[in-house]
């Protein structure tokens, strides 16, 4: 990819420069250039005083901006031309952000008159700090016995804020926020503490995690999953954690903590010995530890410190060497080595026999032991992005595994989508029959792999690769018994191996996620019956009739993409058409010309993605009544195709100038750049 503001690739060596380098070539690639830099959260004047000389001062009208928590190093920092003081929210706008989060769902967001003297309160007590108002709003939302309980909230706030000291009456108003939390919603909230500051924090790994810890209560007619996000949504909801990004389905992809609510966490977490994070000068030999957790900048665990009592261990060092022996840790149950640096599997991990959890993603392994069946309350297996190819005899022992996942993705140079590759598994997978999700299983030449398959009929998540044509009976038969299905990731041999569907009598009728990469004679009929349907991907389909139309009625269809899937010269779709589309991706259609989008259709629709359709003469018509499009994004598209979206001189401009990003993604001399176009 280029450099912001120019079409300059990145350094190759970026990795591997010293700070000093780094400093350098940031100096040089600045020299001469008018910039912006944003700093954020900077902690202390060394920080600072390390990086300075990385931007020169050319008099260009360049601006350096940061932020920090302490006013002294703001003061301290030589040539600051200005110091901005936030302040706190003025008294209306304090009480529309506190209405806005307690009475969200009321109408309008209007206080009812029996608590506006108690919220208004509430709310100067708050001292117009956006966190503590959103806190504790959201800690209000939840209230439903009207008045007693809201003053509840109010007299302890009362009494909570006697001190003067700004921060003091903060760290207070937030920790009420987590003290009414109900009891399994708290184990939740401090286990955030095992993840390292301003950690990216993957909804699936953290739900995840909370089951296996038993912090997540059995609900009748909910999965397991469900249950803990809602607990999820809550903590969210109550502003205890901060969303950084949602997908397309409206659910959380990542959130991390405020850093805020980090302190209370750590010092909750202290109290009750909940969370350790490695440090030897913290940490007392006789400390009862229960869950301890290593990150990048954590020392070395020494091999004498045995904690005997702890449960789990979780691992976010890319650099620790764990060579201290398991064997003190007899009690494990958790244990996470995600991109530890282990190119075997260490022999002493089989006698950890109450492990309930195992993540060895992104390590170097290879290769697992057949005393793997050791391990028989094993419930979640990770070895995504790992090197293991095949599954020893002895998994087949593991029987109450809910989870057994293991892919990885690697690119070809002429492809712009990678190859799968997956795990081969014994016979008997089919004693399985706890799992809840697996894949990818390779099944190559094995008929009888295919029905086995059929025997797991927990199974919400599947995914097989290498399928043959002759194998289509014996799948049809499988997914026929897997009636609890939402995710179904389907993948051939090659890309010209057809896969027939013919004798499908019952598709999953909940499935929500599929992906077929496989060419197909026509497009299955059962597809559009899908009414759950929110991801569709195909890929090398090569189909003849127009997929749009056949697929424009699906209710909740949120993501289409297209990956050589039609050998057609055009798309259309008719009015209403996509109702909840979000995204739309078109990539390798060789053949088509034309893109008619009728209006009416697609009115959610986000982003469009188009790759390598090099014939495609212009825009989509229609494209230009596609109001909520953000971004447009134009994947190695010919300049030809490029010059008639020109700003004020393409023929087509007219159509895209309100799309917010339009980027342009291209090759040169054998890399990939990346431009946003004006």
């Amino acid at each position: 990819m280029a450099l912001d503001g120019a079409n300059e690739p990145v350094p190759d060596n970026l990795q591997s420069m010293t700070d000093l380098q780094l400093i350098d070539a940031l100096r040089n690639y600045l020299r001469g250039r008018r910039y912006v830099i944003v700093l954020d959260d900077v902690w202390t004047v060394n920080a600072w005083e390390t990086i300075k000389y990385a931007f020169p001062d050319c008099n260009c009208g360049s601006r350096i901006i940061f932020t920090t928590r302490s006013s002294n190093l703001a003061e301290s920092v030589e040539n600051a031309s200005h110091v901005y003081e936030l302040q706190a929210l003025p008294e209306n706008e304090a009480w529309t952000l506190f209405c806005m989060k307690a009475f969200r769902g009321e109408h309008k967001a209007v206080c009812p008159p029996e608590l506006e003297e108690m919220s208004r309160n509430i709310v100067k007590k708050c001292e117009g700090l956006p966190l503590a108002i959103v806190a504790i709003g959201g800690l209000l939302s939840k209230k439903k016995n009207g008045g007693l309980e809201w003053k509840k909230v109010h007299d302890c706030l009362a009494t909570e804020l006697k001190s003067n000291n700004d921060l003091g009456s903060l760290r207070r108003i937030l920790q009420l926020s987590y003290d009414n939390l109900p009891y399994d919603l708290k184990q939740c909230y401090l286990y955030l503490n095992a993840f390292p500051e301003d950690y990216l924090i993957k909804r699936r790994k953290l739900i995840r995690l909370w089951i296996v810890e038993r912090f997540v209560e059995e609900k009748r007619g909910f999965t397991m999953e469900e249950v803990a996000e809602e607990y999820l949504n809550e903590l969210v909801n109550r502003s205890l954690i901060q969303v950084v990004e949602m997908n397309y389905f409206n659910r959380v992809k990542t959130c991390r903590v405020h850093d805020l609510m980090r302190e209370i966490i750590q010092m909750k977490s202290r109290e009750e010995s909940f969370v350790m994070i490695a440090n030897g000068a913290r940490i007392s030999k006789n400390e009862k530890v229960r869950r301890l957790s290593i990150h990048e900048n954590s020392e070395e665990v020494q091999s004498d410190m045995r904690f005997p009592y702890l449960w789990s261990l979780l691992s976010f060092s890319s650099h620790h060497s764990f060579e201290h022996s398991f064997r003190n840790y007899k009690l494990l149950r958790v244990l996470n080595l995600d991109r530890a640096p282990l190119s075997s599997f260490l022999p002493e991990l089989v006698e950890l026999i109450h492990l309930r959890y195992l993540s060895l993603r992104w390590t170097m392994i290879s290769e697992l032991p057949e005393s793997i069946r050791k391990l028989k309350y094993l419930e979640i297996l990770d070895l995504k992005r790992t090197f293991v190819s095949s599954l020893p005899a002895g998994i087949t022992q593991l029987t109450c595994l809910c989870q057994l996942r293991n892919y990885r993705h690697s690119f070809q140079p002429s492809s712009f989508f990678p190859d799968t590759h997956g795990m081969r598994v014994p016979s008997g997978i089919g004693r399985l029959t706890s799992l809840h999700k697996l894949g990818s299983v390779e099944v190559n030449e094995d008929y009888e792999l295919v029905r086995e398959l059929g025997k797991l009929t927990s199974l919400r998540r599947l995914g097989i690769l290498k399928l043959r044509e002759e194998q289509g009976m014996d799948l049809c038969y499988t997914l026929d018994r897997l009636k609890h299905l939402t995710a179904l990731y389907l993948v051939s041999l090659n890309k010209t191996e057809s896969l027939q569907f013919d004798s499908l009598s019952s598709p999953p009728k909940y499935l929500q996620r599929l992906y077929l990469k496989c060419s197909l004679p026509a497009l299955p009929e059962w597809i559009p019956s899908l009414q759950y349907i929110s991801k569709l991907v195909l890929q090398y389909s090569n189909l003849k009739s127009d997929p749009l139309k056949a697929l424009q009625k699906l209710p909740s269809l949120v993501l289409l993409e297209l990956r050589q899937a039609y050998a057609g010269e055009e798309l259309c779709c008719d009015p209403s058409g996509f109702s909840k589309l979000k995204r739309l991706g078109l990539h390798e259609l060789g053949r088509l010309r034309r893109i008619r989008i009728a209006k009416g259709s697609m009115p959610g629709l986000e982003r469009l993605d188009i790759t390598a359709c090099t014939v495609l003469e212009t825009m989509p018509d229609g494209i230009e009544n596609l109001k909520n499009i953000e971004d447009l994004v134009l994947w190695h598209m010919p300049p030809t195709f490029i010059k008639t979206i020109e700003r004020y001189r393409g023929e087509d401009f007219w159509r895209v100038q309100h799309v917010t990003t339009i980027t342009r993604i291209y090759e040169n001399q054998g890399r990939w750049f990346s431009e946003t176009l004006p």
